[in-house]
């Protein structure tokens, strides 16, 4: 990978966009360049575009990662083999030896939370521009400076240690090991910066970890506002966030902690949830992704949009926050046999207002009739549920039963998600 185009990319990354108008000049002019090269090469998108002008690729129909995955051999636009893709990707999970790839492609999946893992696959030339824009986001300082940078994560990259210099070191930190391991090295190593999943963190900080790095970045997971305080609070530090999927770098945060589209690389199309509460779901077009081209993809999760614009000046759009997917919405029965659409916020609501004392939850709609809520810590007092009631009442839907258990979570591999919804017979 060339260490040179990482560096130009750093600099060719925006700071911060003065007005809309500078940003949308840039992407239709990128996204037109991007279509002609994607309909000349992807068999999947030329079949699928039939019928439409390049102009008109704000009305291509809509992917999502189910017909991503099934059609992945002639979505590509390089002559590579999907499936000794996917056997490589599958051998590395299990050897822990990520380094493999079939030419200048590395290839690797997601963790699979969704129920339906993905696969990307990415060239030389892709993560090393990929690597000088997430400097540029989330590094904080010059990049001629020397970093000793932490990545807690469920897998290594080959791409971390390809853009490692004499300046910059990356240190993975395997989650399939011990957590208690990992906190051990991550306190010997002098990192100055700890890019790393916010239940990791909260973990960390719950056992009154002495950790001191410059910067802390939160990956991997949604990062909710109780992790958000307790992480800040006990390290001393602005909480960044980077805001990614295997289907690219949708968001990072600016030097005031606040979450904004990567517009710079993607356009994000909103499909409205509740368009007064700015609640959508995300449809992007990645124009700088070409080995797997990313075009109007629907994603599952539901992003909150600020509707306001940031103090450090930066006119990307901001968002509040990541709400969850659509898997994470709880369906209840309402009186009159419909179902009803509980949106994560409201469930989160509900269980904090049990008790003054939670430290950590998480709630699960096991059935129609039952919600299991895990609490931390074990032992609570009297638990209100009056906030349930009232959500309840406000939505007539008939009252599941909710059931508290003690919280079983310990960070590792599998991502923590606080809310979602088991499948049942109302998804068939």
């Amino acid at each position: 990978m060339s260490k040179l185009a990482t560096i130009i990319r750093y600099f060719r990354t925006p700071k911060r966009f003065k007005s809309r108008r500078s940003i949308v000049k840039l992407q239709e002019k990128a996204v037109k360049k991007h279509i002609k090269f994607v309909r000349q090469n992807s068999p999947f998108y030329q079949k699928l575009w039939d019928g439409y002008d390049d102009s008109q690729w704000r009305e291509f129909p809509i992917i999502e990662k189910s017909t991503m995955m099934e059609n992945l051999q002639e979505l590509i636009t390089v002559d590579l083999d999907v499936a000794q893709a996917k056997r490589l990707a599958e051998k590395a999970e299990k050897s822990r030896d990520f380094s493999s790839k079939i030419g200048p492609y590395s290839i690797g999946f997601s963790s699979g939370t969704s129920g339906f893992r993905g696969m990307h696959i990415v060239s030389e030339a892709e993560q090393a521009t990929w690597a000088g824009f997430m400097l540029a986001r989330g590094l904080g300082s010059s990049i001629f400076k020397k970093h000793r940078i932490g990545l807690v994560l469920r897998a290594n990259s080959n791409t971390y240690e390809s853009i490692g210099s004499s300046r910059i070191k990356f240190l993975f930190y395997d989650l399939m090991k011990p957590i208690d391991e990992l906190h051990e090295a991550i306190l010997n190593d002098n990192l100055d910066m700890l890019i790393c999943p916010p239940s990791v963190l909260s973990y960390f900080a719950d056992k009154g970890s002495k950790i001191a790095v410059k910067r802390l970045v939160s990956a991997a997971e949604v990062l909710e506002e109780t992790d958000r305080q307790k992480i800040e609070s006990h390290f001393g530090l602005t909480l960044h966030q980077f805001y990614s999927s295997t289907e690219g770098e949708i968001g990072a945060t600016c030097e005031l902690g606040k979450l904004h589209l990567n517009e710079d690389i993607m356009v994000v199309q909103k499909e409205w949830i509740d368009e007064e509460k700015g609640w959508y779901h995300p449809i992007i077009t990645d124009f700088r992704r070409k080995t797997q081209p990313i075009i109007r993809y629907r994603m599952n999760d539901i992003l909150v949009s600020s509707k306001t614009t940031c103090m450090c000046g930066d006119a990307r759009e901001v968002i509040n926050s990541v709400m969850g997917r659509s898997d994470d919405v709880f369906h209840l029965e309402k009186l009159d046999g419909s179902i009803e659409m509980i949106v994560p916020d409201l469930v989160r609501r509900a269980v904090m207002q049990m008790s003054d004392e939670i430290t950590d939850y998480i709630a699960i709609q096991k059935s129609p009739e039952l919600i299991q809520v895990q609490l931390k810590p074990d032992g609570l007092g009297e638990l209100s549920m009056t906030a349930f009631d009232d959500l309840w009442s406000t939505k007539a839907v008939r009252p599941p039963i909710v059931e508290v258990t003690k919280y079983i979570h310990i960070p590792s591999t599998t991502k923590l998600r606080r809310i979602y919804r088991e499948k049942f017979s109302s998804d068939d």
